[in-house]
């Protein structure tokens, strides 16, 4: 029988540096989606966030469908994402905590043009607009062949954050 060991002093400061940048990675999370607080639209009446929760989950009441957007734009580019985001653990693995915290903020704007890119993609299967609704637009000087852009004032206010996890 052969016994294999590894001398590692606890002390080794590449160690000590692979250590604290895994804990910081694990006491981070990336966010993408539309901060509450700073969500409110120019009119006033209900914010980008809730807009979006709206839409995303549909309102049978109001007769609007459910396109949603953050979930699948993220699940349609998960692979690009996951790639960064093992380059963020890569970079901690080697205990670069600048190169980690880097990789995570192009996670999240991975994420953000992801959700944002998604308002025009093809995949997004989202209903067409109702008829009415197509002439509200069109009144409204806005695009008729898409759903969710008036403005571009939702889409514009998705956004990430890299913070504490909570």
């Amino acid at each position: 029988m052969f016994k294999i060991t590894a001398d590692v002093k606890e002390n080794d400061q590449a160690l000590q540096a692979m250590q604290a940048a895994l804990k910081e990675l694990d006491s981070l999370q990336v966010l993408v989606g539309i901060p509450e607080d700073e969500s409110m639209r120019k009119d006033g009446e209900i914010s980008n966030a809730v807009l979006l929760y709206i839409h995303s989950n549909g309102s049978p009441a109001n007769n609007l469908p459910a396109r949603p957007v953050i979930e699948p734009a993220l699940e349609d580019n998960k692979e690009r994402i996951g790639t960064i985001m093992g380059a963020a653990t890569k970079a901690a693995m080697a205990g670069d905590s600048a190169g980690m915290k880097a990789q995570l903020e192009k996670a999240g704007m991975a994420g953000q043009n992801a959700a944002k890119d998604w308002f025009t993609n093809p995949s997004n299967g989202f209903a067409p607009l109702q008829p009415s609704t197509a002439k509200q637009k069109e009144r409204k000087g806005a695009d008729v062949e898409r759903p969710l852009i008036d403005t571009s004032d939702l889409r514009n206010s998705i956004t990430y954050v890299v913070r504490d996890r909570e």
